[in-house]
This record gives C-alpha cells, sequence and structure tokens, in this order.
C-alpha cells in the first residue's frame, strides 16, 4: 500500500526485532519472545512508544502496527483494518515459512496463528485496557482478504496477495476521494 500510494512504510516488526534481538530467520512472535515480552511489559510499551514517535507528526505514512490504531489521536489517521479468517491466516502463515526456507503445515501454521492471537489479545488487555478486535469506532475501513491465497504455495501466494491488492487500494483510494485532506 505504501508503495503504490508513494507513502512511507513504517513496521513494527522491525522495531521488535530490535528490542528482542531478533536475527536471521527468527520472527519477533515466536512463543520465546512472546514469553519474554509477557515477562517484561516494557519490550511492549517501549515498541509503542518508539512507533507512535516516529510517525507523530508524519503525513503520508503507512504503519503496519497491531496497536497504532488505539495509540493515535482520532481523526489523524486513516485506519485500516484488515481481516481474514482463521484458515486464510494459516495459510499465509504456512507461506511465510515457505519464504524463509522452512515448511510448515497449514494445521501447525494455525495453531501459531491462535497463540499469537492468544497472547496479543491478552497482551493488548492488560497493558493498555484494549479489547483488541474490529471496532467501527476505530477504524475507518474494513477489508476481508480471506480466501485470497488457494493454497500454501509461493505461486498462490504471490497472486492472491496482487489480486488483493488491487481490492484493498480501489477501497483505500475511494476513501481518500471522500476526504482530500486525510
Amino acid at each position: 500500500m505504501a508503495r503504490e500510494l508513494g507513502w512511507r512504510y513504517a513496521g513494527m516488526s522491525a522495531v521488535m526485532h530490535e528490542l528482542l534481538g531478533v536475527t536471521g530467520r527468527a520472527r519477533e512472535w515466536e512463543a520465546g519472545f512472546d514469553a519474554r515480552r509477557a515477562a517484561d511489559a516494557r519490550i511492549d510499551r517501549l515498541a509503542d512508544e518508539r512507533m507512535t514517535e516516529f510517525v507523530a507528526g508524519l503525513e503520508n505514512v503507512v504503519v503496519d502496527a497491531w496497536l497504532q490504531p488505539w495509540l493515535q489521536p482520532v481523526g489523524s489517521v486513516l485506519n485500516v483494518w484488515l481481516e481474514s479468517d482463521r484458515r486464510s491466516r494459516a495459510v499465509k502463515c504456512a507461506v511465510s515459512f515457505l519464504r524463509n526456507g522452512e515448511r510448515r503445515s497449514v494445521a501447525e501454521s494455525g495453531d501459531l496463528v491462535s497463540a499469537k492471537d492468544g497472547f496479543s489479545q491478552e497482551q493488548f488487555a492488560r497493558l493498555y485496557g484494549i479489547a483488541f478486535s474490529y471496532s467501527p469506532e476505530v477504524f475507518d475501513l474494513r477489508c476481508d482478504n480471506s480466501g485470497y491465497i488457494e493454497a500454501p504455495t509461493l505461486e498462490a501466494s504471490d497472486r492472491g496477495i496482487r489480486e488483493f491488492q488491487e481490492v484493498l487500494m480501489r477501497d483505500v483510494e475511494g476513501l481518500l476521494a471522500e476526504d482530500p485532506s486525510s
């Protein structure tokens, strides 16, 4: 989306990698790292502070951070919720492993996604009192990308990403056209 709009991109994964010392193929959301985050709330708070400080005052930036919609002043940003059913998220997770030269079944990937979701919901509620879920008061746009990746293969993933990108950009550009000042 950032590339299509010609905007800057800021991803929370890079911040979490730095704070957790994640290197190589490790992912910041693997169980061991979540255990560290659960034991030391300063990690998440510092990550959220860094992202909030980075985007403060910036215009035309796409931020990929789960909590950012709740942490930014209301009305100062365009918040997009990307919806995806459990099966689709499991397939995407399996493809993510493939892209890093690893294999995980869709079932294993689904278990990882469920564990990550459970941890994140508990962590966000504990740290900020946020019930992490779609909320029309917080999000300007809701896009469902379920089913775009038909199989856990790189080819199916690349095709699904291209197809969903067209839908997402049409919806985002339509919303921006409604309010050019946003």
